[in-house]
């Protein structure tokens, strides 16, 4: 059972749609490539996991700020466009960062009860 109303739903379901219609695989495996290594690129990661995973429950609040992320990194509207080498991906990086630093407390509850 979802814990967003119809009208959330919705938008959510909006936004799935947008992100896929403008998903540019290429793109999305260059960055992976670029930051896998990083801490915030794993925790972003196990993100992703805890929101696709059936069994976990997130608030609405926790997805909503994940969608909103994901749609800020993917959608090519941008504070600084992508297309701008190396200055395009760093607001991007914030966003990420900024996501993951504030649910850190959720992801390291996700990881100790998935024994990531």
């Amino acid at each position: 059972m979802s814990n967003l109303n119809t009208d959330q739903e919705k938008k959510a379901q909006e936004l799935r749609d947008k992100l896929a219609k403008d998903f540019k695989e290429e793109e999305a495996v260059e960055f992976a490539q670029t930051y896998k290594d990083k801490s915030w690129f794993e925790d972003f990661s196990i993100l992703l996991k805890m929101f696709q995973d059936p069994d976990y429950s997130l608030s609405s609040k926790t997805k909503i700020l994940i969608m909103g992320t994901l749609a800020y990194v993917i959608l090519p509207i941008d504070v600084v466009p992508d297309f701008i080498p190396i200055i395009g991906w760093l607001d991007d990086i914030f966003i990420l960062g900024y996501t993951t630093k504030s649910l850190k407390d959720e992801i390291d509850t996700y990881k100790t009860l998935r024994g990531l």
